[in-house]
């Protein structure tokens, strides 16, 4: 039996004036309201449970198989002193100081080359620094802060 006018009209009016459908006595239906606000988690876990195709069950290495170190690896770690290292190990170790300074206003492209970044050091730093030389200054770092036109300059010294 197909819906009339005053059914809807009925309907629309309960909906908008905010009112619960009452329901009959002899209806066996259940009342239904219509509320406005956000899903909880349980809604959307069923509505993804749905609408999501599940994932098929994929083949995982053990931990211990991925992880050389891991505990229950089959494969035995290889420790750092069986390492073969790129620079044949001194007798003692070099040890240097390094000095960081933050430098406001500075042309970054100015900077660029390893000989301009010396030069910036001997001009304005060199009176600051350990060393007494450049022939002591081992290395010279530059790295572009996130304040415009500032940049971290560390400069390695030899102790």
């Amino acid at each position: 039996m197909p819906v009339g006018h005053e059914t809807m009209a009925a309907i629309s009016e309960e909906l908008v004036l905010g009112e619960r459908p009452r329901a009959r006595p002899d209806d066996d239906a259940p009342v239904v309201s219509v509320v406005d606000g956000p899903a909880g988690r349980e809604t959307l876990a069923l509505i993804d449970a749905e609408t999501l195709p599940a994932r098929a069950r994929q083949a995982t290495i053990a931990y211990g198989d991925r992880i050389s170190n891991a505990p229950g690896a089959k494969t035995p770690s290889r420790t750092p002193a069986a390492r073969k290292s790129a620079r044949p190990r001194s007798a003692s170790p070099t040890i240097f100081e390094m000095l960081t300074f933050v430098v406001q206003d500075a042309d970054v492209a100015s900077l660029a080359s390893e000989t301009e970044r010396r030069r910036f050091v001997e001009a304005h730093l060199l009176s600051r620094l350990p060393a007494k030389t450049m022939t002591q200054v081992e290395r010279v770092d530059v790295t572009p802060w996130t304040v415009k036109d500032t940049v971290v300059v560390r400069v390695w010294c030899k102790v």
